[in-house]
């Protein structure tokens, strides 16, 4: 029975490795033994979960310097920990939690680095951390990216997949439903990144061409409600249930899904709007300067803007409203495009097929 540990600095743990958790269990069934070790930061931790091991020190998200000071208690935990379980394969997810890992014994234990996002902030601190990301690499077996584009910057000799968040939902292709008049524009996700959202609201405040929906909610929903004030084509409807997302993109013609591209990580990471949109057939818009926005553009599959212009994005829409940028062409686009992906199911079984090679390898030693 294999014994397979993953890392998460956060609880509950992300989504993504929930998800990575339950394939695993799926593919293995009775034949390994799956735990996590995390960290509750915020005290939620309540009831006692079983394979689950929760580092318990308050340190507030958002809060870099107390986290800093906070990650040598953690290190220390994952350390004792993994020393005393000797687990078969580490899964170590986000570059923080690699450099948590005490060095493994490579005859007999595989070390997975889960690439969620690449280091990123200020020039000095980013080249830092991406320095330590590297040299610990040297002891990874196999390194998982989240998005392809994160592979174009890491060396080829590391071993690399690539397993991005495609949805697990099933739906058949809304291309035949016709453009909506008023068009109707939406933001699906959590609501942050205020200044980009205030940006598309302004963009389209009171034009009647359009309604504007926001569906989710977030740190930035009752400042964005405020600005909204008295706007007569701006609506919000608040926290929506994973199971929804199908049927919002149903009522949407086109969705907002560009983030910060003044952050390097966001230059090449991958929107999980990206394989919704794909999915479900509604065109999306990404920011520019960015490897998906220029990809979705060069594909015609979605429109790449700079998120920080009111006047470049209301000159989108003013496009979109006459024509000049055709979205009925572009969901078909989307249709065929559709037809190449693969599934999550599909791409998970190259992450099986490398731990079951590594421990073939092991025995023919």
């Amino acid at each position: 029975m294999k014994h397979i540990v993953l890392i998460d600095e956060s609880y509950p743990i992300n989504t993504r490795n929930r998800r990575i958790l339950d394939s695993l269990s799926s593919f293995y069934k009775d034949s390994a033994r799956l735990e996590v070790i995390t960290w509750d930061r915020n005290n939620e931790y309540k009831e006692e979960l079983a394979g689950y091991h929760v580092y318990k020190k308050a340190s507030a998200y958002g809060n870099r310097v107390q986290k800093f000071f906070n990650m040598w208690g953690f290190y220390r935990f994952c350390r004792s920990l993994i020393r005393q379980m000797k687990p078969d394969v580490v899964i170590a997810s986000h570059w923080n939690n690699l450099l948590m890992m005490p060095k493994l014994d490579p005859k007999s234990q595989m070390l997975i680095y889960e690439n969620l996002d690449m280091p990123s902030g200020p020039f000095v601190i980013r080249k830092c951390t991406s320095t330590l990301e590297k040299l610990k690499m040297r002891e990874v077996n196999l390194t998982v990216h989240a998005s392809r584009f994160f592979a174009t910057q890491y060396p080829t000799k590391y071993p690399q997949i690539i397993l991005e968040n495609k949805p697990t939902f099933k739906a058949e292709s809304l291309v035949e439903r016709e453009i909506s008049f008023p068009i109707r524009v939406a933001f699906i996700g959590i609501l942050r990144y205020i200044d980009i959202l205030k940006n598309l609201m302004e963009a389209l405040r009171d034009d009647m061409r359009f309604q504007l929906y926001f569906h989710g909610s977030g740190h930035a929903q009752n400042q964005l409600k405020k600005l909204a004030d008295k706007s007569a084509n701006i609506f919000f409807t608040g926290y929506y249930a994973y199971e929804d997302v199908p049927k919002l993109y149903e009522q949407t013609d086109i969705v907002w899904a560009a983030y910060p591209n003044k952050d390097f990580n966001v230059k090449y990471a991958i929107s999980n709007k990206f394989h919704e949109s794909i999915m479900l057939g509604v065109p999306a818009v990404y920011a520019s300067q960015t490897c998906l926005g220029v990809y979705a553009a060069q594909q015609n599959i979605g429109l790449e803007i700079d998120p920080y212009s009111v006047e470049a994005i209301r000159d989108m829409f003013n496009q979109i409203a006459d024509g000049r940028i055709d979205l009925a062409l572009m969901k078909s686009a989307l249709s065929e495009f559709c037809k190449q992906q693969t599934s999550w199911e599909e791409d998970f079984k190259s992450l099986t097929c490398a731990i079951n090679q590594f421990f073939e390898g092991i025995k023919e030693r």
